[in-house]
C-alpha cells in the first residue's frame, strides 16, 4: 500500500537530498534537485518551473507528487495571486502536517487563509477536518457565522 505521509526528517536535510540524487541518471539530477528543494528546503525555490517538474516526475514518490501538484497551483498557477510564496513557506514549515491536530496524510491537506482572504494574509496548513471546523467557527472574513 502506498504511503502518503512524508517523513519530517527530510526537511533541510542535505544528506537525504544527496542520497536521492545519487540514485538517478546524471542528466535528470538538476530537475530532481529543484523539485526536492522546492519541497523540503525552507530556503528553497519559490516556484517550480514546469520543465523541471516534468523531468522530475518519474523520480518522485506518490506523496511528493501529490504535494508538488497541490503547491505549484499556488506558486506557479492560477492561485498565485491569492496564495504565492507565503503559502509555500507555511506548508514547508508545517512539514506537510496539520498545524492543529498533526494529521500527516498529504491527500487531506488544505491551505487555510488564517484571517480570511485578505491581502498579506498568513496561512496555516490544516487537514480537511480541522479546516472545515475552523471555517464553520469563523467565516472567510473572520466574523462569527450567522446561525
Amino acid at each position: 500500500m502506498t504511503s502518503f505521509v512524508i517523513d519530517a526528517s527530510r526537511f533541510d536535510n542535505d544528506a537525504y537530498l544527496a542520497t536521492r540524487l545519487a540514485a538517478i541518471p546524471e542528466i535528470d539530477r538538476g530537475s530532481l534537485k529543484s523539485a526536492l528543494t522546492y519541497l523540503y528546503h525552507q530556503a528553497g525555490p519559490r516556484n517550480l518551473p514546469p520543465v523541471r517538474f516534468k523531468k522530475a516526475q518519474a523520480y518522485l514518490e506518490p506523496a511528493e507528487l501529490k504535494v508538488i501538484k497541490w503547491l505549484k497551483t499556488r506558486t506557479n498557477g492560477r492561485f498565485r495571486k491569492t496564495y504565492g510564496a507565503s503559502a509555500l513557506f507555511a506548508a514547508r514549515a508545517s512539514r506537510y502536517r496539520c498545524q492543529e491536530c498533526g494529521f500527516a496524510d498529504v491527500r487531506a491537506l488544505h491551505m487555510d487563509h488564517v484571517s480570511g482572504r485578505v491581502e498579506g494574509t498568513e496561512f496555516a496548513c490544516l487537514c480537511a477536518n480541522c479546516h472545515n471546523i475552523k471555517s464553520y467557527t469563523d467565516d472567510w472574513n473572520g466574523q462569527k457565522p450567522i446561525r
